[in-house]
Parts: structure tokens; C-alpha cells; sequence
């Protein structure tokens, strides 16, 4: 189980940078705009109805609720899709002259 192992040392050796455009950040502003004003006006038609609720009030609370859940889902994988730059990077090693010392 790895209780009682020491704890791994590891040499950082390679990083990745990611460069986000302005696409991402524009959709992901997006998502959460849409995701919240659409949660508080779906809320709002729902818990504002009263009296009978027939079926022309049905489907239309089921399609504000589709438009809605649409949103989000084109609005979230295009904010995940959006071009990402990503740069490798390595440290520069420490100069040690001509002798090296390891543990």
C-alpha cells in the first residue's frame, strides 16, 4: 500500500506552458453568464407560475429549459476547444565546471 515508503523524489525536467487566446476566455465568460442568467430566469418562470398549469406552459418552461441546456453545452465544449499554444520548456542546469558531484 505505500504506507510506510519514503516519499519519491523527482527531478523537474520538463514543463508545459499553456498560452490561452482570447477565444477561450470570451466563451468561458460566456458559459457562466449564459449558465447563470438562464438558471435564474428558468427558476423564475418555474417558481412564478400559479394556478393551472396546462400544456402550452409545459412545453414552453421544456423549451426555454432545452435553449438553455443548448447554450451551456455549445458555450462549455467551445470554451474547451478553443486553440491552446502550448510551449515545452527545460530548466537550465547549474554549471558545475568540469566536476559533477551525485548523491
Amino acid at each position: 500500500m505505500g504506507l510506510f515508503k519514503s516519499k519519491e523524489s523527482w527531478e523537474r525536467t520538463f514543463r508545459l506552458r499553456s498560452h490561452h487566446g482570447v477565444s477561450k476566455g470570451f466563451l468561458a465568460v460566456l458559459f457562466w453568464l449564459w449558465g447563470v442568467v438562464g438558471l435564474l430566469f428558468n427558476a423564475g418562470t418555474l417558481f412564478g407560475l400559479t394556478g393551472n398549469i396546462g400544456v402550452g406552459t409545459s412545453a414552453y418552461l421544456t423549451a426555454t429549459c432545452f435553449v438553455w441546456i443548448g447554450g451551456m453545452v455549445l458555450f462549455g465544449i467551445g470554451a474547451l476547444l478553443a486553440h491552446s499554444d502550448f510551449d515545452g520548456e527545460r530548466p537550465i542546469g547549474e554549471d558545475y565546471g568540469d566536476v559533477r558531484v551525485s548523491r
